[in-house]
């Protein structure tokens, strides 16, 4: 099993994209999946403020310059909020002119029916859209809601839209599900588009504790072995135990994971 593995710049919390994609480059990583959420993540200009070719290029230029390919879009926290539907749009307006396949995103605050009503409405007309861009927008385990692959994918199946996937997160999964990844993810992999590959520092539930690939607890020969059947991408991220982490600190479990996924022989 060899991927096009990316790193998800939510890696790089409190650090400019450009020292994300030096970092991610020098690991020896050929993709990046860069983040665009609002009030946590902005390694590309707000989509909601201005879309256009020339932001767009300046991105894809700053990404060559480091050697690395934009492989998908962190497009969280802007659904279930006010003018959900048409800032999402502009990601996807963003991801189409960047000839990006594949938008991650969270399902949003998800609360009760009327919640679910809201969301299954949403995501559906964004489906809609993203499909007119090529893109395929793949839903993560994040929240109280979609919280492991097994709900993942009853919610896949209930939206029933073929540019609606899963994105499965292998840490997100024990941390707000309260599950092993070990044996959830066959639950997912019919209806997942992308993978984010995080390891856990405890296994416990709702503890925030996520190191370098290979530090924590995950049994990830399991996973890869299970993967050999996805043909999707993948991202890699850390987000460490919750507090702030220096650039060089981040860069050095960066790589790590990146020598832990050549020697298990999973990355191109």
């Amino acid at each position: 099993m060899k991927k096009s593995i990316a790193v998800v710049t939510s890696t790089y919390p409190n650090h400019s994209g450009k020292e994300a994609m030096e970092g991610i480059s020098k690991a020896g990583f050929k993709y990046i999946e860069l983040a665009s959420a609002p009030d946590y993540f902005e390694h590309i200009p707000r989509p909601e403020i201005k879309v256009d070719k020339q932001i767009v290029d300046e991105v894809l230029k700053n990404c060559k310059n480091y050697g690395l390919a934009l492989q998908c879009i962190a497009g969280h926290t802007r659904l279930m909020k006010e003018n959900s539907v048409e800032n999402f749009k502009k990601v996807l307006d963003f991801a189409g002119l960047a000839g990006v396949k594949f938008v991650t995103t969270d399902t949003g605050e998800v609360k009760n029916k009327e919640d679910q009503k809201k969301f299954y409405s949403d995501i559906r007309e964004i489906g809609d859209y993203a499909k007119t861009k090529g893109v395929t927008v793949c839903l993560e385990m994040h929240g109280d809601w979609c919280n492991n692959g097994k709900i993942g994918a009853e919610i896949i199946k209930t939206i029933n839209h073929p540019n609606i996937k899963l994105n499965y997160d292998t840490g997100n999964v024990i941390f707000y599900g309260n599950t092993r990844p070990e044996t959830d993810l066959p639950f997912a992999l019919p209806y997942m588009g992308y993978i984010h590959l995080k390891d856990n520092g405890s296994g416990k539930y709702k503890d925030w504790n996520f190191p370098a690939l290979g530090e924590g607890i995950i049994d990830f020969d399991k996973i890869f072995e299970m993967l050999k059947d996805f043909d999707g991408p993948a991202s890699v991220e850390i987000e460490f135990e919750g507090r702030e982490h220096s650039l060089e600190e981040i860069n050095k479990a960066v790589k790590t994971s990146y020598n832990f996924l050549k020697k298990h022989e999973v990355i191109e």
